[in-house]
Formats: structure tokens, sequence, C-alpha cells
């Protein structure tokens, strides 16, 4: 589904991706791992468009997507939640979710209902603006956003960061339910979450891989030194 080979980024002068490859199968779940400023947004940016990587390739289900407009990505079917809870503010729950989908220029009249049924805690907030929930909340609806583009992949960049423990839980149980139907690639600092959910994982350092391999390989000591403050 989403295959990127020796994907080089900076800003400006400074250089934060060396040569990264990561492999995200159909149906599976990826994870990527690593310590704070080790470049894990930039991966995540520069696959989807928001940066234009300075050498290597992004090939998104057969279809080379490297210097492809964002927009065109999504409507191919990647779909991006960025980190911090993004929505917006001034709308409600519906308008944010209903101007998702006009963006997209399609006529779908279950892709809100089968995104509210993913998180059905957000149903009876409808006619809320999205800034007066709570980071919980808002993250739950940046997801469902999100889904309403009908995406094959969904990207998370650590979607349960600054989130209460009771909606972690059920951020984590919509992505399992996700699972299968379509491929995430996932960001996340929590390792117990990440055993939870991931088939496979990579661990950036320095802006390089590190180590890949499946879940059950996560709790090496080479891992826990790489993810260790």
């Amino acid at each position: 589904m989403l295959q990127v080979t020796g994907l080089e980024a900076a800003y400006g002068r400074a250089r934060v991706l060396f040569g990264v490859d990561l492999t995200v199968r159909a149906g599976e779940l990826a994870c990527v791992l690593g310590r704070n400023g080790v470049g894990k947004t930039t991966l995540l940016n520069s696959i989807m468009g928001l940066l234009s990587p300075t050498a290597g390739t992004v090939v998104f289900d057969g279809t080379e997507v490297t210097r492809m407009r964002t927009f065109r990505r999504v409507r191919l079917g990647m779909g991006y939640v960025p980190q911090g809870h993004e929505t917006f503010p001034q709308l409600t729950v519906w308008e944010n979710l209903q101007v998702t989908l006009e963006a997209m220029g399609r006529r779908d009249g279950t892709a809100i209902d089968d995104a509210l049924d993913v998180f059905p805690a957000l149903t009876g907030l409808l006619r809320r603006r999205a800034g007066f929930l709570s980071g919980g909340q808002q993250q739950q609806l940046a997801i469902a956003r999100a889904l309403v583009t009908r995406p094959r992949l969904l990207i998370l960049d650590e979607p349960t960061e600054g989130v209460q423990p009771s909606i972690v839980l059920e951020i984590a149980q919509a992505i399992e339910q996700l699972r299968g139907d379509l491929a995430v690639l996932l960001v996340e600092q929590h390792l117990d979450l990440a055993l939870r959910l991931a088939d496979t994982f990579t661990i950036l350092d320095g802006g390089a891989v590190r180590h890949s391999g499946t879940a059950g390989e996560l709790r090496t000591a080479e891992v826990e030194r790489l993810l260790a403050v």
C-alpha cells in the first residue's frame, strides 16, 4: 500500500531524514517509534507532501506520489491526522465533518455516519463548536474527519498525546476496529500501545532507521535503548 525508499528531507540546510525506507502493506498497522526530535513528524509530512523530500521516492498503491500535491494524495486514498488535535474551532462537530466531505467533491451520504460509528460519543456533540470540546474529543473529531475521506491508508501522528486515559482507550479501540479494513501508519510514543496495535514497527534515531521488524521483537534490549529518554 505504501513504499517509501531512500527518503531524505531537510529544513533549509538542516538535514532531518537520511535514507529512510518504510513499507506498509494492505490491511497492516505499521508503527513508527522514536524519541522526540528524531524525524517522525518530518517523515509523515514528507509522505503526505507537506514537505518536499530532497531525495527518495514515495509510492502509494503502485502510483508514485513523491512530487504530487497533498490534496491529490488525499483523493487517491491517503488520510492524515497531524499531531495536535487539529480541527476548525469555530465550526460545530457536524460542520467540521461536512466541510471535509465537501472539500473532497463527493456526494457520499453515508461517509459521515460511518465515521460517527467509529466514534459514537461524537453523535451527541454534533451541534457543539469544536473549540469547546475537550482535547480527547477534538482528537476523535480529527480522526473522524480523516475517515470521512474514505482513506485506504490512514496516517496518525501521535493520536494519544495529551489525551485523557479514558479517551486513549477509545482511540485504541477505534484503531483496532479499523485495522484490516484499511492500512494504518501510526507514530506513537507509548510502547505498550504500540505492542497492542502494531503488526510491524520502524524505529527512527537521528533521522535514520535504526531498527525494524515485527511487533514480537519490540521488547528487545536494543529497542528499549533506542526509545530511552
